[in-house]
């Protein structure tokens, strides 16, 4: 029964690569499911994705093939019961140790894409827009013509005016 397992384990691998490259290839890239970008961050973003979906998908890969080879080498024979091992202190320290420094490596370079996206000031010419945030709704606030945000408070929000961010002055809506 080991084994099968551990075959089974390979063929899971194989397959979940082939099925990703496949797409790859038949598609002629990796981003095929994502939409097209509008904005000036999104390729960078889109970039550190397929850096962290490669990575995952080797570590995947990789733990997959370990685990089948694990399952076929030292599977059950017989009777045989289960024995104590000690283990390797060197071995465990070192998978984990490049374990984490690969991950620390991955989250870093992701932390350096949202600190150029967050922490720098948006132009000059980009369009300013209040958004308030219901339960199950966004409201967005535009400015006039003039650039200006009209004044809000909150003891002008009305939700049957359809007034969801409290907007002083405005018009009910003619039906």
């Amino acid at each position: 029964m080991g084994k099968i397992t551990g075959v089974l384990m390979f063929i899971l691998a194989i397959v979940s690569v082939l099925l990703f490259v496949g797409q790859n290839l038949m598609f002629g890239s990796v981003l095929w499911w994502f939409p097209e970008g509008i904005s000036e961050h999104s390729k960078a973003i889109d970039d550190q994705f397929i850096r962290t979906l490669w990575v995952v998908g080797i570590s995947f890969t990789a733990a997959q093939f370990a685990l089948g080879y694990v399952v076929i080498r030292f599977g059950r024979k017989g009777d045989a019961r289960a024995v104590y091992t000690h283990g390797s202190n060197k071995l465990e320290i070192t998978w984990t140790t490049v374990t984490a420094a690969v991950f620390v490596i991955l989250a870093i370079m992701g932390q350096r894409v949202w600190a150029n996206l967050h922490l720098n000031a948006a132009a000059d010419n980009a369009a300013k827009i209040e958004v308030v945030a219901q339960q199950f709704q966004w409201n967005f606030h535009y400015a006039g013509a003039d650039g200006v945000f009209g004044k809000t408070e909150a003891k002008y929000i009305d939700d049957s005016a359809l007034n969801f961010v409290g907007l002083d002055g405005i018009l009910p809506l003619l039906t």
